[in-house]
């Protein structure tokens, strides 16, 4: 039978995430629960939508992007890594892939029925990778749904690895040159609630084995759909794979091959220097 949690209000990001961590030790991997985290009537605050647009480079309107449903079911999802039932620790664990699939615009004033569930336990030839399901209703009507992959490296499962997927060449050309400052990470950690300490100062960044502060993935997924936000369709699935970090601050440059009509829309972040694919997706429209 699942279990399920259902939050009254928004958790304190802060302290479920800190509980996540501190437990992180002893989660050794094992069957995913069938527990599914809920919070209902869900509000969105006009003034946190618009720093959020801002932030990522999305006009202010009254429908949210895709991403900021992603937003709203963040707290769910780390509530989910924080209960005990959970195998695998949040800390190290790696944001490999998103996929949002929007059904239809959602609006600012409508009230929002979030769920969140892992499943799809799997091997990966650097540990295990597990699928966090996200769900957004309204009225009874399903809005919105994001699939996250996240791989827990170090970790075991039975089972042989998935075969990667056949892909093309990541889009290239001129692009738009996208210079991001070095408290970007901050600043969408502000907007997003997103305070994992590798996004927000080199010094904790360096500690976790990178170079110097990296930028959240969902805001390089934010600021690639903005970037195409004038040819977004009513409903659309948009997959992003995080491929290698987005150092700040850096220069990256950001790439879209606008399709036919009917026809995805591919898209790559790309570092400007070295010009390796940094992000890789495409938008699909829903007919």
């Amino acid at each position: 039978m699942t279990k399920v949690i259902e939050l009254s209000g928004p958790p304190s990001l802060g302290r479920v995430y800190a509980k996540a961590v501190a437990t992180s030790r002893g989660r050794r991997g094992g069957d995913l629960p069938d527990v599914r985290v809920v919070r209902k009537g869900v509000r969105v605050d006009p003034a946190a939508l618009a720093d959020y647009d801002r932030v990522c480079g999305f006009a202010l309107r009254d429908e949210l992007p895709a991403t900021y449903l992603h937003n709203l079911a963040f707290p769910l999802q780390v509530s989910l890594f924080a209960d005990k039932r959970y195998p695998y620790p949040l800390n190290g664990s790696v944001h490999l892939d998103n996929t949002l699939t929007q059904h239809r615009p959602v609006l600012l004033t409508e009230a929002i029925d979030l769920s969140v569930t892992a499943g799809n336990a799997r091997p990966h030839r650097r540990g295990v990778q597990v699928d966090i399901t996200s769900q957004a209703h309204v009225a009874g009507e399903l809005v919105w749904e994001g699939l996250a992959t996240y791989l827990y490296r170090g970790r075991r499962i039975e089972g042989a690895e998935p075969p990667r997927a056949a892909e093309g060449d990541a889009p290239d050309g001129p692009g738009a040159v996208w210079r991001l400052s070095g408290d970007l990470g901050r600043r969408f950690s502000a907007v997003s609630g997103d305070i994992n300490p590798i996004h927000l100062h080199p010094l904790t960044a360096k500690a976790m084995g990178f170079p110097r502060t990296i930028v959240h993935g969902m805001w390089s997924q934010a600021a690639m759909l903005a970037g195409v936000e004038s040819r977004l369709s009513p409903a659309y699935v948009a997959s992003m794979s995080f491929r290698k970090p987005v150092l700040i601050p850096g220069t990256v440059r950001f790439v879209a091959q606008v399709g036919a009509p009917g026809e995805a829309t591919q898209l790559a972040l790309r570092d400007r220097r070295k010009d390796t694919v940094l992000v890789r997706g495409d938008v699909r429209p829903i007919s």
